[in-house]
């Protein structure tokens, strides 16, 4: 039996004639942050003005494009309201019109005369389009061919006519600013899903971004904050909005 501990002949011996190399312990290694540094929120963006959604003929999702243009542009713009087109507003921030169908084109065009931003929602759906172009050339007619030329057109596409929808896409784009494409198989819209309406929402806020560098007809008075837009049934809207 060894007279030595266990694990002594494993030792090595130390040469005490040669200096020993100080080595420092090793530095920790630095531990990653529970969570990421919340960056700065941008401060929401202020502009007065009126975004009026319109199409002279029923049933083509107007309402529910006026409903997720706001729900898209109510966390980064202030004073974000949605309104019916009805009676008058004050434009304290931005206020996105739902504006009333109206087939025989009297209202929509009083209610359209005044506004900043035209967004135009086109169904593959032959009614709908030739509506929409009607509307167009009333506009240009009245001395509105600006809100003509910066117009932003809903494609909305169901399935229902696939080579209508790329007519309409073609021919509006060739007219307007563009035309933005939403699928809604089925005409179904869902309400928890806005992906598909974010290409949307970033064309309206960049001409919304575009609106002070516009030049408005000599007739209209520039967008002031807190202007009341007064839409009054018994006088055109080139009198009433003056």
């Amino acid at each position: 039996m060894s007279e030595h501990p266990p694990g002594y002949e494993a030792e090595q011996p130390v040469d005490l004639s040669k200096p020993v190399a100080y080595q420092p312990p090793p530095a920790p290694e630095p531990t990653a942050p529970d969570s990421k540094p919340e960056e700065p929120q941008k401060a929401p963006e202020t502009v007065y003005g009126l975004v009026t959604v319109a199409n002279v003929q029923p049933r083509t999702f107007k309402s529910t494009v006026a409903r997720k243009l706001y729900a898209g542009l109510e966390p980064t713009h202030a004073n974000v309201r949605l309104w019916n087109g009805v009676g008058a507003i004050r434009l304290d921030g931005l206020v996105i019109a739902d504006m009333p169908a109206d087939p025989r084109g009297t209202d929509w065009r009083r209610q359209s005369w005044t506004t900043d931003q035209l967004v135009l929602p086109v169904p593959d759906d032959l009614q709908a389009a030739r509506a929409a172009w009607w509307m167009l050339d009333q506009l240009e007619a009245e001395g509105r061919s600006d809100l003509v030329t910066t117009a932003i057109v809903v494609g909305i596409r169901t399935g229902a006519r696939r080579m209508l929808a790329r007519k309409i896409a073609k021919t509006f784009g060739a007219r307007t600013a563009g035309v933005v494409r939403v699928d809604l198989p089925g005409g179904a819209a869902p309400d928890e899903d806005e992906t598909r309406w974010e290409l949307l929402v970033a064309a309206v806020s960049h001409a919304l971004g575009e609106l002070t560098s516009r030049s408005r007809p000599a007739m209209l008075p520039p967008r002031t904050p807190n202007q009341v837009v007064h839409f009054d049934s018994r006088r055109h809207g080139k009198a009433a909005n003056q």
